[in-house]
């Protein structure tokens, strides 16, 4: 599923994140960027068109959650002990399931200050990628 070179389209596509911003650069859409980086696919065609928390959470229940619209882009999840780099990893933000990418012993996310980066140990679910 990956293209060659992913990790350079992935790495490239970490230097553009920018804050965090509903509909365009918030955890799914980001998880959605750096898919598309590393497959060439675009999951987030029928997701998109939101630009408020009101309409992410109108999409998110439509779609059953973040997790719900992960497993349905990317199949069943899989142990976490099985991450690699460049899957997708679910972690609880403080206000919520969010998305973010393993790379390697940490998960790059994106927050309201621009990407982040958390310990795998706070990884709940991941999926292959």
């Amino acid at each position: 599923m990956r293209v060659d070179g992913w990790e350079k389209r992935l790495n490239e596509h970490l230097e553009t994140i920018g804050a965090f911003a509903w509909g365009t650069n918030d955890c799914c859409m980001f998880a959605v960027g750096c898919v598309k980086a590393m497959t060439g696919v675009d999951h987030g065609k029928e997701f998109r068109g939101y630009k408020t928390a009101v309409g992410a959470a109108k999409r998110l229940e439509k779609h059953g959650g973040v997790e719900g619209i992960a497993t349905y882009c990317l199949g069943e999840s899989k142990s976490v002990k099985l991450a690699k780099r460049g899957d997708v990893v679910m972690i609880d933000s403080g206000e919520g399931y969010a998305l973010g990418v393993c790379v390697g012993s940490k998960i790059a996310a994106v927050s309201k200050d621009g990407l982040t980066f958390l310990p795998m140990t706070q990884a709940i679910k991941v999926w292959s990628i």
